[in-house]
């Protein structure tokens, strides 16, 4: 299939401007508050999400993560996007980045499939918060993008992204936005049947993917009242090298290597073609559970492990003769060996009377180790992590017109990279935090503030410790214009420390391919973002539009130097690429530096659903989206700025059956940093088709899901390695899933 044949659909939304243009004047009328409508529509399926009057369509979901209470999308401050479902389910992948990677507003750091972050308004790294039933992931997931986190999206039964700051309830390194996934292993309702449990599946063609799991959950000696629910879960996930659209290395990066080549008088190099090389994985992950549930109390513990093997596709970290197939091309690459155990604890206390409406404790402890493996076996460092993260919340208020809640936060990590290539000291960061969220209802707005300090201490091996006390405080409202219209808007300060790796580092990093260096004088990043968003829940047309943007005081980023570390007996030295050296050096690295600079982020999200038909027993929907985010430093752009993307889908579903197709286009990136390539344009379309059944108390759901139809040559910008390793070529995943 051609992508010729998607063109005349697309010329509309070629031009990001347009497409707002156009989403934006039909939504004068009509709004939505779901930000992130799912593929396909759930309204027919979800009753507590939508309700059906006169043809009239309310689409809304629940959020627990953006407040210490549970609120409709539509009551908050603050743009979400929530996963669940079948949705989730044709969006899983290997990744939870690549999962998120086509929300409205997200996009991923696509390191290749083993390790692949989420990227929020342009912003990455440590300033979004991955988090597991509201508690941190515990992995250094955040020290590099071939760092994978320590979730696998199998197993995920919803998945929430908080899009803006989100610092007052999870910290300073939440000032870009928090992505909380829900396992469900400690168990907090009364179980509805003595035992309930899925079982999935799939195949997948693009990488020869094999995965599947199972979840059980079984109460022993259940009471009206009461009850104890043990909890089983585990799954693995086998894929071979990733199938690619043409060549591994981009047409520049070719060009370059082979007149590199021709200088030096050998033959051009023999590329990498139809195969990522060492992009293959392996993982596996299971967990066990108790939890006591009552009406209003819960308490419960589980302990989880997670093992990972997987490759870091690019070029090899030492020089070697050109390889004469992808096969030697991959014995050259850097494998990561991963392994994480977990214990979390989980306990909450509601009731009705009274100011104090309850209480909630939330601790995680875990032990992660990842060992980066050279190609010929040794490993060149191993990175650990040993840390915890725990939370108290009190609520408090009656339901109208006042509520909140006050907390208290504590985590610990202890980081250490031992090796020949350690570019990390060993370093200890204690965090402790107060925090308050409150909100007031008057009249038609419903007002939501709260201020958060925090003290972060940080000690690092040859280094003087640090202490940071940062504030962060927010303002914000949602204003209901109608029954159907509401103006969400938000305003908030937030400070972040720096971290380790943006201090201390000092070494070759593997895995990156790259010689780190970071500055111990920077200070801490501070920054202060506004939000407004037009939504509207039901009606023809629905969806949202908003816009923000953030300012930053001393945004800290790494930043390409354009030159290279050359390796010359035992010693590195940073030349620049045509000094004579370079070629006799035995290892060459290109050179990157924490910087700080004052940096303004803005943008825009539109994301519409144009009902076309709407009855109780089959709909039609149009979605229309895009976003956009912008980010300079001065007259300078900074680095790996996602690119403009427009996006249009169909999507049909029945009470048994859904189908949809969608094209997503992502616009060339020319705003580049200095030192840094463009990116090309490129188009991603996707379609999948569904059937469900129920036969008693057993749910059966078969899905078929075809991905980069087109077999489009598709290099993400945020990539660190767009020009070694592109997305997944044509592929189709079929899966079937069990619920009882």
């Amino acid at each position: 299939m051609s992508i010729s044949f998607f063109r005349p659909s697309l010329r509309l939304f070629v031009s990001p401007s347009l497409l707002l243009l156009f989403s934006a004047a039909a939504f004068a009328p009509h709004a939505r508050a779901q930000t992130a409508p799912p593929p396909p529509p759930t309204h027919s399926h979800t009753p507590a999400a939508s309700s059906h009057s006169a043809g009239i369509v309310a689409l809304d979901q629940f959020v627990t993560s953006a407040a210490p209470f549970e609120r409709n999308q539509v009551d908050l401050a603050q743009a979400t996007t929530v996963l669940s479902g079948l949705s989730l389910r044709l969006k899983q992948q290997a990744s939870l980045g690549d999962t998120l990677g086509s929300e409205t507003g997200i996009h991923a750091t696509s390191f290749g499939p083993g390790a692949s972050r989420p990227i929020v308004r342009g912003l990455g790294g440590d300033r979004i918060r991955l988090l597991e039933n509201s508690v941190g992931t515990l992995d250094a997931s955040v020290t590099s993008p071939d760092h994978a986190v320590s979730v696998e999206p199998l197993l995920v039964e919803r998945i929430e992204i908080v899009r803006g700051p989100a610092s007052l309830l999870y910290g300073s390194n939440a000032g870009g936005g928090v992505v909380n996934v829900i396992t469900h292993r400690i168990e907090t309702d009364l179980p509805t049947a003595p035992i309930r449990g899925s079982v999935e599946i799939r195949r997948g063609s693009a990488a020869d993917e094999w995965a599947g799991g199972g979840v059980v959950d079984f109460s022993i000696r259940p009471a009206p009242d009461r009850a104890v629910v043990f909890h089983l879960d585990g799954f693995r996930r086998t894929t071979e090298n990733l199938r690619i659209p043409g060549f591994a290395k981009s047409a520049r990066r070719r060009a370059e290597e082979t007149a590199e080549a021709r200088a030096h008088g050998e033959p051009a190099p023999d590329f990498a073609h139809g195969l990522l090389p060492n992009s293959a994985l392996t993982t596996r992950n299971g967990a066990a559970g108790v939890s006591y549930v009552s009406k209003t109390f819960h308490l419960g513990v589980s302990a989880s492990g997670l093992d990972s093997a997987y490759g870091v596709p690019g070029d090899a970290h030492e020089q070697a003769p050109a390889a004469t197939s992808a096969t030697a091309a991959e014995a050259e690459g850097i494998r990561i060996d991963l392994r994480q155990r977990r214990t979390d604890v989980q306990g909450e206390w509601h009731g009705h009377d009274g100011f104090v409406r309850g209480v909630s404790f939330k601790f995680g402890h875990g032990r992660y180790r990842h060992a980066e493996i050279e190609p010929d076996g040794a490993i060149g460092t191993t990175f650990t992590h040993r840390g915890h993260d725990a939370r108290l919340e009190l609520l408090h208020g009656t339901t109208q017109p006042w509520t909140g809640a006050l907390g208290l936060q504590n985590s610990r990590s202890d980081f250490a990279a031992v090796g020949d290539e350690a570019f990390l000291p060993p370093s200890r960061t204690d965090t402790t935090a107060l925090f308050a969220f409150e909100e007031l209802a008057a009249g038609p707005i419903s007002w939501q503030f709260g201020g958060r300090v925090e003290r972060t201490k940080l000690a690092a091996t040859g280094h003087s410790a640090r202490r940071d006390d940062e504030f962060s405080g927010s303002a914000g409202g949602v204003w209901k214009l109608s029954p159907d219209y509401a103006l969400a808007f938000s305003v908030t300060h937030t400070g972040r420390p720096p971290n380790a790796q943006e201090l201390y580092a000092d070494g070759a990093h593997a895995g990156t391919q790259s010689f780190e260096l970071g500055d111990p004088k920077l200070h801490a990043e501070r920054s202060l973002s506004a939000e407004l968003s037009l939504r509207r829940r039901t009606g023809l047309v629905t969806g949202a539009v908003t816009a923000f943007t953030n300012r930053f005081n001393g945004y800290i980023f790494e930043q390409p130097t354009g030159l290279v570390a050359a390796e010359v007996g035992g010693q590195f030295r940073f030349l620049s690429p045509a000094d004579p050296a370079v070629a006799a050096a035995d290892e060459t690295l290109p050179v990157y530096r924490y910087i700080q600079r004052d940096a303004r982020f803005w943008g825009l999200e539109v994301e519409t659903l144009w009902h076309l038909h709407d009855r109780p027993n089959w709909q039609l929907d149009l979605r229309l989206a895009a976003d956009f985010t912008r980010a300079r430093e001065g007259a300078r752009d900074l680095p790996r700025i996602p690119a403009a993307r427009t996006g249009v889908g169909l999507f049909w579903s029945t009470t048994a059956w859904s189908a949809g197709v969608e094209s997503q286009f992502y616009s060339a990136q020319n705003r580049v940093a200095p030192n840094e390539s463009p990116s090309a344009r490129y188009a991603l379309v996707s379609a999948h088709v569904s059937r469900t059944a129920e036969f008693g108390h057993l749910r059966t759901e078969i899905f078929v899901r075809g991905t980069n139809l087109s077999n489009a040559e598709a290099r993400p910008h945020p990539s660190f390695v767009k020009d070694l390793a592109p997305l997944a070529g044509r592929g189709v995943v079929a899966g079937l899933r069990l619920s009882f």
